[in-house]
């Protein structure tokens, strides 16, 4: 049997005072002694009183509520993400609605328009598939975007990135100092702006050592097993190419570093002696691997902290959309394991 719920009503009567007096009482505004203030604050609680937020919200016209998608949920990449918008959101007060894009932009743009369906008060996006195309989107509602790892031309909304390119050309520069020479690159032709960052740092640094830079395959997602499939036509395509096998495999993360060490292991090559293998991100998982996975550290926790603290300033002091966009940016740091 369900249980009527608690109304300001209720309170006033068992109180004994008037409608109006509970609600000032329980916002904490309006004149009224401390102890009037303190026995309705202690009635309601004794009464299971919660506050109705449908019935706020057509007040001040807010839902205290914030919308969070990421590309893919099942990659480990995104939980510190979320963990830190939400230590944010719920210090504050704001719930958070979370959603999947599942790696499509059709389904990201579904899940945003979803989540303004619902009135949440702002949005944030991280590692977007649709970029630039949050200003149609967005431009007759107004609600406030932070994007995370995310390329916009015009850089129009406020954006929290890591610096992929630095941190994927420190990498390549030590397996060079190892001497490692056939570096082939395994992406993820899903992805965007981290891919393209990525990659370029690949080819970049390469070229300026005079190294090749003509093998390289995308896998159609950053999976393992997407990973694990992909690395045999990598390889395939290296003894086409270059006649031998690549000496070290520089991969898009760590899913898909750690599926091709798994694919390069039941080809019977050896990691790291035949074959240097190095991911991106440093997911948990990446510790724990046959041999440990040497990677990048991306501040995962803190990227998420600092787009929901940027979302929330802008929800607090109501900024117009005139207001020059924040481009902040994080840089992460080499984790050398076993692998590389």
């Amino acid at each position: 049997m369900n249980r009527k719920r608690v109304s300001i009503k209720d309170i006033a009567q068992a109180a004994g005072v008037s409608h109006p007096t509970v609600s000032r009482a329980l916002r904490g505004k309006g004149r009224m002694s401390d102890a009037t203030r303190a026995r309705i604050l202690q009635i309601a609680e004794e009464m299971g009183y919660t506050p109705s937020l449908v019935a706020r919200g057509l007040v001040t016209q807010r839902t205290e509520s914030v919308g969070l998608v990421v590309a893919d949920i099942a990659d480990p990449f995104y939980s510190e993400i979320i963990k830190g918008v939400e230590q944010v959101t719920q210090a504050s007060g704001f719930s958070l609605f979370l959603g999947s894009a599942i790696d499509d932009a059709d389904q990201e743009v579904r899940m945003v328009r979803s989540f303004l369906g619902r009135h949440v008060d702002g949005l944030i996006v991280s590692s977007s598939l649709v970029g630039n195309g949050y200003q149609a989107i967005l431009e007759d509602v107004g609600t406030p975007l932070v994007l995370i790892n995310t390329h916009v031309d015009g850089s129009q909304f406020h954006s929290i990135y890591h610096q992929d390119f630095q941190g994927s050309q420190q990498m390549l520069r030590h397996l060079i100092q190892q001497g490692r020479r056939r570096i082939a690159y395994l992406g993820n032709r899903s992805a965007g702006r981290a891919q393209t960052e990525r990659k370029r740092a690949w080819q970049t640094t390469l070229e300026q050592e005079g190294l090749p830079t003509d093998v390289t395959l995308d896998c159609p997602n950053s999976h393992i097993q997407s990973g694990f499939a992909t690395l045999p036509r990598l390889l395939e395509q290296a003894q086409r190419i270059w006649g031998e096998m690549p000496d070290a495999i520089v991969a898009y993360n760590d899913l898909v570093a750690i599926g091709a060490m798994k694919a390069l292991q039941r080809q019977g090559l050896r990691v790291p002696d035949d074959v240097a293998v190095m991911g991106f991100d440093d997911i948990e998982v990446a510790a724990f691997t046959s041999p440990t996975l040497s990677t990048w550290r991306q501040p995962r926790r803190e990227m998420g902290v600092r787009a929901a603290e940027v979302l929330l300033t802008l929800l607090q002091e109501e900024r117009d959309g005139e207001e020059p966009p924040q481009e902040i940016a994080f840089s992460g740091e080499l984790v050398l394991r076993e692998s590389a």
